[in-house]
């Protein structure tokens, strides 16, 4: 029975038509599919407009600085603010003068006795400042807005004193306001961050005659203020009124809050931008010497921190790299020179590290990393066996090697060489260790500036002066140890 219901219910369905009302006529079906069309139109053009005229009212400044913004920012950096979506930045170099490098916020020096020396800590002129009434001031009439938004100051700065407040880099709208004058100084020869009656101070105690790299960051998001040094974090604090500065000159060197108070060493490679850089970016800013990825049509522009393009070349050529683009060495005469790793000192126990893709096209000698004072750190034997060695000054006066794979014609390799008082100078192939020499106290590598060769060497010690031919990608340099984890990374693109 049920089978014979359904069936029924089946051919009577089938039999079904639609009879259309009488008020349904043709000209009713017309004019509901135009209306249809126009709400379908407008609810795809109203917000297209809106977003257009939203965008139409960013100022050029605004533009110009999303545009540097885009091109320069890691892809893992940290949270900006939420009054704009387009990052602010000011760089200043002080390369001979106070400008602004995107022409913005320019200063001018005010003082009879403020010179613009050689040698910054990477090359080039710092700017330096003799105490009493000298400084640098960036006028209110370029007013860089930090009021309620993260931002990031990061610089070099070297200390002939630290008996007083040393006043880095200041903007108060009120001298006496609480959250109303932002003030970066060295106080009780510690990092001190202010904004009135709302303030940081570091932990690390300074020392005189010494480079550093400080970084002072307010995260807006996080309502954190921190502080950096060395790119290590020095001090946090938490729950941290935003400064409330809406107007005011910037300073180097000085404090309006403090008359009295100037600023007695140097300070170089200054930059400040309106969001909070995370702390493996300042890492980077502050122990990056140079990172080369030869790709063109720059191919010897330095792509880290600290802009330091290769000084002189001599018979290279470019190729195919392992990634991207390469640098072909083509003659035993040819070199790449770029100038200056520095930080290092004479004799040294800081840390540093080299790392690089290599395809020789001959395995006949050859130097990767050279010190142009006649110390060769990475290259090839005669035999094409990749070597790096390192002059130890302390506990013995000796020439200290460790020996790694064969390298093949034509066949990219990985090769990067580690050093740290804790372990020691460490070769790796691959992202492979070959071997570690410890108890190395002290070595010898260079002065306070170096210029860095690839290609050439003088021969000393276990690496031949024969020069390297082939091509070498990816070259990265630091004033840290990198991790094993680290270095296997680089040896994984």
């Amino acid at each position: 029975m049920f089978l014979i219901s359904v069936a029924r219910f089946i051919s009577q369905f089938s039999r079904w038509e639609f009879t259309r009302p009488e008020w349904l006529t043709k000209n009713v079906l017309i004019v509901c599919g135009i209306i249809a069309g126009i709400a379908i139109i407008a609810a795809i053009v109203i917000p297209v407009a809106v977003i257009f005229s939203k965008r139409k009212h960013l100022t050029s400044k605004e533009i110009v600085c999303h545009i540097i913004f885009s091109k320069t920012v890691d892809s893992v950096a940290a949270t900006t603010n939420t009054t704009t979506d387009a990052p602010v930045l000011a760089y200043w170099n002080f390369e001979g003068n106070g400008n602004d490098l995107y022409g913005v916020y320019n200063g001018t020096s005010n003082c009879g006795s403020c010179q613009y020396l050689t040698t910054g800590f990477y090359g080039g002129t710092y700017f330096y400042i003799p105490n009493t009434n000298n400084y640098m001031q960036v006028p209110a009439s370029s007013y860089f807005n930090l009021n309620s938004r993260s931002f990031t100051f990061e610089a070099w700065v070297y200390f002939y004193s630290l008996s007083t407040d040393q006043p880095i880099f200041s903007q108060c709208t009120c001298t006496t306001c609480t959250s109303q004058c932002l003030f970066l100084v060295v106080r009780s020869s510690k990092l001190y961050m202010g904004f009135n009656f709302n303030d940081l101070s570091g932990s690390t105690t300074l020392s005189t005659y010494t480079w550093y790299h400080v970084a002072f960051v307010y995260n807006y998001q996080t309502f954190q203020q921190i502080i950096y040094l060395e790119g290590v974090q020095d001090a946090i604090r938490s729950s941290v009124t935003p400064y409330l500065g809406t107007n005011g000159s910037m300073y180097f060197g000085a404090l309006p809050n403090l008359i009295s108070t100037y600023y007695y060493g140097i300070i170089d490679n200054a930059q400040l931008t309106t969001r909070a850089k995370s702390s493996t970016e300042i890492s980077n800013d502050a122990m990056q010497v140079f990172y080369y990825s030869f790709d063109q049509p720059n191919p010897y522009y330095d792509n880290g921190p600290n802009r330091l393009n290769a000084t002189a070349t001599n018979i290279l050529s470019a190729t195919t790299g392992h990634v991207g683009q390469a640098v072909r060495f083509t003659s035993t005469s040819s070199y790449l020179q770029i100038c200056c790793f520095t930080g290092v000192g004479w004799p040294s126990s800081r840390s540093l590290s080299f790392a690089m893709w290599i395809s020789p096209s001959s395995i006949n000698g050859g130097n990767f990393v050279y010190s142009t004072q006649g110390y060769p750190m990475l290259g090839l034997t005669y035999s094409g066996q990749i070597a790096a060695q390192i002059l130890e000054q302390a506990p013995v006066n000796v020439w200290e090697t460790i020996y790694g794979t064969f390298a093949v014609v034509n066949t990219w390799v990985h090769v990067a060489c580690t050093f740290s008082v804790t372990n020691g100078f460490i070769l790796y192939v691959n992202g492979v260790s070959q071997g570690a020499i410890t108890g190395i106290s002290t070595y010898y590598f260079n002065y306070n500036f170096q210029t860095i060769q690839m290609g050439t060497g003088n021969g000393n010690g276990y690496i031949p002066s024969y020069g390297f031919q082939g091509s070498i990608d990816e070259f990265y340099t630091y004033r840290r140890e990198l991790s094993a984890t680290e270095i296997l990374a680089l040896a994984s693109v």
